[in-house]
């Protein structure tokens, strides 16, 4: 009989007269601690199950796990101190409390830290109501997660530096601080609005009389970007997020309805949303196409002072300014911005539509500018190495300056200073909208007032996990990343 259980024998289990005890984890790179912490909790217990987490729930890095959840449970099932092994296809274990109603529910020594995503918090409770008992094994620490970054994981010389000159001098803990302390933070957005339409298809070759591709559709996705996506990633770390923008109310409120921390305004409903369509070959993902639908918009001065009379209103400290060169940011409406006494944090994009049109160098005030190498280049009327540039702009205007390069990194300057960063993720599905969501996580690390060495480091973490979903589809929770920093962090 297999140790490797289905969920109705789960719940057979909890009619047993025996004492049942339950130990719930990844169990991927199986190790000595691991083995003293079951033996330890076998001892306390007639029938001991382990719930291992499936590979969809293992949310500690890309990179993890090293083995698949059925490789994982056939090896648990070989150690005789284990009776049973159920694979948990959920993101905690309270499904399995509820299910097996365990005497005792065990785990390790290092959950006498600080429980970062409130899952041990909610399962001791599911526990309480099943009349359970919670108890944690007296086992040294040892973490599968160090190993397999050790070990199993082909980190470039440079990579294996960084990570391990900041695994030593608690930089995680800094960082869980930096974020900690903007959680009650109110912080003003103002942007454009984009739709991204992405069309999958099949490709079939080209057309037999024309040389044009020809693409069989079979579904599409319609996901909102441009500063809807960086006010989405804003509200995942801070208390409210103020969101001027123009378009249709009623489609804005459809876009961030699960974000309740986000108050979207729309200034002007005659002003239409842009949008841009993607044609992608649906068994490479790769994109075939795009096709930009462009409204141009006749922004009026009432439309202007409407912006002006909001920010004056409001008590936030912050403004995060998402010009993407379409129609929102004229002459006139940046004039009133730059007399808005808020710290401005400003990302001026370049695209195919304003190619060398939208530069940063109109605008004169700001706290912090994240753009990438083109759009410095552009702004400097230079293709050479512009880093001299950078630096004496962040020496004149004494402000922080990022420059990103995507699969290359990032780098922040600081007046003279300079902080590199390499990306920790190499391959990606999409990389649209990295670049919006680098500027959203490094604005908030600067309004926390955070190490600079660490703000291109959080920022090329968070936009790697980005790069794993298709456009802005889903937008990394803060719990989410938090987890992916402490595993490539457990050096």
């Amino acid at each position: 009989m297999s140790k490797i259980i289905n969920l109705n024998t789960l719940r057979k289990l909890s009619n047993s007269k025996k004492t049942i005890g339950l130990c719930h984890g990844v169990f991927d790179v199986v190790h000595y601690g691991h083995l003293r912490h079951l033996i330890e909790a076998k001892k306390k217990v007639e029938v001991l199950v382990i719930s291992i987490t499936s590979d969809k729930f293992v949310n500690k890095a890309p990179h993890l796990p090293i083995n698949n959840h059925n490789s994982r449970a056939k090896f648990l099932s070989h150690l005789k101190f284990i009776d049973y092994i159920y694979i948990n296809n959920h993101e905690t274990s309270e499904n399995v409390i509820k299910n097996l109603k365990p005497k005792i529910y065990f785990k390790g020594s290092d959950y006498k830290k600080k429980d970062i995503t409130g899952n041990l918090k909610k399962e001791i409770k599911t526990l309480k109501i099943n009349n359970g008992k919670f108890f944690i094994t007296n086992v040294p620490l040892m973490s599968s997660t160090k190993i397999s970054n050790n070990l199993f994981i082909d980190w470039s010389p440079e990579k294996k530096k960084i990570l391990s000159q900041f695994s030593k001098n608690g930089t995680y803990n800094k960082i869980l601080n930096y974020f900690e302390s903007i959680k009650n933070v109110e912080i003003d957005i103002i942007g454009e609005p984009i739709i991204d339409e992405y069309v999958f298809g099949d490709m079939v070759g080209l057309t037999s009389k024309d040389p044009a591709i020809s693409l069989v559709k079979k579904y599409k996705k319609i996901i909102p970007g441009g500063s809807i996506a960086i006010a989405k990633v804003l509200s995942k770390f801070v208390k409210k997020v103020n969101f001027y923008t123009y378009g249709s109310q009623k489609i804005l409120n459809k876009f961030v309805k699960n974000y309740k921390n986000i108050k979207i305004m729309s200034l002007s409903e005659k002003l239409i949303i842009q949008n841009k369509t993607r044609y992608l070959n649906s068994n490479r993902f790769e994109k075939v196409m795009q096709i930009t639908n462009i409204f141009k918009n006749d922004i009026k001065d009432n439309f202007n002072k409407k912006i002006f009379n909001k920010f004056k209103k409001s008590v936030s400290k912050y403004l995060i300014i998402c010009d993407y060169g379409i129609d929102l940011f004229d002459e006139n409406t940046i004039k009133l911005i730059e007399r808005i006494k808020k710290k401005k944090f400003i990302n001026v994009q370049t695209n195919s539509l304003n190619y060398g049109f939208n530069l940063f160098s109109k605008y004169k005030n700001y706290s912090y500018m994240c753009l990438d190498e083109n759009e410095w280049k552009l702004g400097f009327n230079s293709y050479d190495d512009i880093m001299d540039k950078i630096k004496a702009l962040s020496k004149r205007k004494k402000i922080p300056l990022c420059i990103t390069r995507g699969k290359n990194g990032s780098s922040l300057i600081y007046k003279n200073t300079k902080c590199s960063s390499p990306s920790f993720i190499d391959k990606t599905i999409d990389t649209t909208g990295c670049g919006d969501v680098y500027f959203a996580v490094t604005s908030l690390m600067i309004i926390a007032n955070a190490e600079k060495k660490l703000i291109p480091f959080v920022g090329n973490c968070y936009a790697g996990l980005h790069g794993l979903v298709f456009g802005n589809e889903t937008i990394t929770d803060k719990n989410r990343f938090i987890k992916y920093i402490k595993s490539i962090l457990n050096f």
